[in-house]
């Protein structure tokens, strides 16, 4: 039986190996993406987060934001975070963000082991 990380670690692989080989994505930027959602849920938290990434790719369906999100949303196997934000169980949000928190930070492992994304990357563009 696999444990709750060895499958969010699998299917985070799964999402950069899919960057890395498509053409048409920045993988640098969507590794950037990667690296900064983990320290934005702790600051800001995971509903506000979020929404801060669906409007960065509000006018863009190829969005690194919004293909991240998709990308976690699949790691997590849940719906939508829309669908998971409709609950007022503060208990629910707290688990679910914390579930994200775990996942995020194996696509940030492997963003900057794969896609060879650095912190100073992410500063420079702030």
């Amino acid at each position: 039986m696999k444990s709750v990380a060895h499958t969010y670690a699998e299917k985070a692989l799964k999402s950069i190996r899919a960057v890395e080989a498509d053409v048409g994505c920045n993988s640098k930027d969507y590794g950037r993406v990667c690296l900064l959602f983990p320290s934005m849920v702790q600051v800001n938290g995971l509903r506000l987060t979020v929404a801060f990434f669906e409007s960065k790719g509000k006018n863009n369906s190829q969005s690194v934001h919004l293909r991240f999100l998709n990308d976690l949303v699949a790691a997590l196997d849940i719906k939508s975070f829309d669908d998971e934000f409709t609950t007022n169980n503060m208990t629910d949000y707290r688990d679910l963000t914390q579930r994200a928190l775990q996942a995020s930070v194996w696509f940030k492992r492997y963003a900057e082991a794969i896609l060879k994304v650095e912190a100073a990357d992410v500063m420079d563009n702030e």
